[in-house]
């Protein structure tokens, strides 16, 4: 898992795709200019606009993914993310090939408050609890990017 602020992508020149996807990212000056599954890079990368009201943990469950690599960018709102290791968790719905996600219950690792320009990084390993809200329920709207895993 990886927290940090888009300010700081140079940081990330080495890791050829996330260095790509965070550049695509810097250049979204608004959320709604952003089309559902907007290919990045042909069979690897593709991007979508998400916006939910976030709400309190105990409504949230985790969820992880084997193919791909989500990275969350905030546009609007705060929205906290635990994460834990996938295999630390119990298995609340069986993960599902068809759309690469399974569900997930159990104690977090940690978690971060992702604000407007902030980005987090999620593995094939790492769970993550989205949509958790800070002080009050509030509007989140994010990017998910996501970066196709080499076997």
């Amino acid at each position: 898992m990886i927290f940090d602020a888009i300010r700081n992508k140079e940081n990330y020149k080495a890791e050829t795709k996330i260095y790509q996807a965070l550049c695509y990212l810097e250049q979204i000056s608004r959320w709604d200019e952003i089309l559902p599954d907007t290919v990045i890079l042909e069979d690897c990368m593709f991007a979508g606009p998400v916006s939910f009201i976030s709400k309190e943990e105990k409504e949230c469950v985790y969820e992880a993914h084997k193919k791909y690599m989500d990275i969350h960018y905030i546009m609007e709102g705060a929205e906290r993310i635990a994460t834990a290791d996938v295999r630390s968790l119990q298995v609340k719905t069986p993960y599902s090939e068809e759309k690469d996600i399974g569900f997930f219950t159990g104690a977090a690792s940690g978690s971060c408050l992702l604000r407007p320009g902030d980005f987090m990084v999620c593995f094939p390993s790492d769970a993550h609890k989205v949509a958790m809200m800070d002080q009050r329920p509030e509007t989140v709207k994010k990017v998910v990017v996501k970066i196709k895993v080499e076997k």
